[in-house]
C-alpha cells in the first residue's frame, strides 16, 4: 500500500501518522480520475478536495484521520468518498428532476 506501510519495520502507520503528500499520494492511486488535495487541520481532522474531468470537483471535510488505521484506512477512506460522490450526484439529479415544477409553483405564488 502506498504510504501506509513504513518499510524500515513494515509497521503499520495509522493515517493520523501520514504526511500530507503520503495521504494524497494513496488516494491519487486508488481515485486516478482525480487530482486530490488534502489539507490536514490541528484538531487531527482532514479535508479533501477531488477535481476530476471536465471542472467536476468534491470537497469532504471532517475526517477525523484516528478513525482510519492499518493498511486498508486509504481503501476505506476511497471508497467512502467514492460513495459519497455517487449519493450526491443522485441527490443532484433528483433536484433538477423537480426544479421545473418547483419553480412553476413559486411563480405561480408570485403571481397572486
Amino acid at each position: 500500500m502506498l504510504g501506509v506501510f513504513d518499510t524500515s519495520v513494515r509497521a503499520l502507520k495509522p493515517m493520523d501518522s501520514l504526511s500530507k503528500s503520503e495521504i494524497e499520494s494513496a488516494l491519487a492511486a486508488r481515485l486516478p480520475s482525480y487530482s486530490v488535495t488534502c489539507t490536514l487541520h490541528t484538531d487531527g481532522t482532514l479535508s479533501v478536495v477531488l477535481s476530476g474531468p471536465e471542472t467536476d470537483h468534491f470537497a469532504i471535510t471532517g475526517i477525523v484521520r484516528s478513525h482510519y488505521r492499518g493498511a486498508e484506512a486509504i481503501a476505506r477512506l476511497a471508497n467512502e468518498i467514492l460513495r459519497e460522490m455517487v449519493l450526491s450526484r443522485r441527490g443532484m439529479r433528483s433536484e433538477r428532476r423537480h426544479a421545473p415544477a418547483a419553480r412553476a409553483a413559486w411563480q405561480e405564488g408570485q403571481d397572486r
